[in-house]
């Protein structure tokens, strides 16, 4: 298997929401029973801990020596969280996605198709390599209510359906298609787009990806009632 091994420029790029914290650590690959292993260190040399915050510190830079696609069991998810962080984990084969919100507890890792899930909010480190996975944002999104029927799906506390996977095709299913185009909306707005690209990004949406695509002038009413989270930001 080839490691990722991330680049130093890389790190640049990473969202101030993560850099801005005192509580990083360096990492570095290590044999253990025969498997590369992600080892944490402090700056100093010394093993860190996750537990011990004193062997944490702020964002270290400048310090190193050295076509994906997405699986279809893992499309839904990706796309759902598209509009946050997501980069390249150091192995080159899967993907690492942050997002605000809180979990009922940590969920080490669930068996999907031929890969697995894992969720965390606590009590872990995360290796991070700065590749940003197809041009990722550079901000971390509240994604709360999406994490909780991820968390309930992952534990079988939830359907047998997933919840946040598209039709084929990437459409939108019928049922789900106002409240992800509400949130689609509100995503574009916060970032300051103006009305017509709004409106014209949801047309096309509702054309081309609804199961069952609604009346132009609901996408229209979806954007004039996003006006008013504009005027609370």
């Amino acid at each position: 298997m080839k490691l990722y091994v991330p680049s130093v420029h890389e790190f640049r790029f990473l969202p101030d929401d993560l850099t801005e914290r005192d509580q990083w650590v360096l990492w570095r690959w290590e044999a253990r029973g025969g498997k590369p292993t992600k080892v944490p260190y402090q700056v100093n040399g010394s093993r860190a801990s996750i537990a011990e915050p004193k062997t944490w510190t702020s964002f270290v830079d400048e310090c190193l020596e050295a076509e994906k696609s997405v699986k279809p069991w893992a499309r839904g998810i990706v796309e759902r969280f598209a509009d946050t962080y997501v980069e390249i984990s150091p192995s080159g084969t899967g993907i690492k996605i942050w997002a605000r919100g809180s979990l009922p507890g940590n969920v080490p890792g669930v068996a999907v198709g031929d890969g697995q899930i894992e969720l965390y909010d606590h009590a872990r480190y995360f290796t991070v390599t700065g590749g940003a996975f197809r041009g990722a944002p550079r901000e971390i999104e509240d994604h709360a209510t999406d994490l909780l029927p991820l968390y309930e799906r992952l534990t079988g506390r939830g359907g047998k359906s997933w919840p946040l996977q598209p039709l084929e095709g990437g459409r939108i299913p019928y049922g789900r298609q106002h409240n992800t185009l509400v949130s689609i909306a509100g995503t574009l707005r916060a970032r300051r787009v103006c009305d017509e690209a709004i409106e014209a990004c949801l047309q096309i949406m509702n054309e081309r990806q609804c199961e069952r695509p609604g009346p132009r002038q609901n996408i229209s009413r979806i954007v004039r009632s996003s006006r008013q989270w504009d005027r609370k930001a």
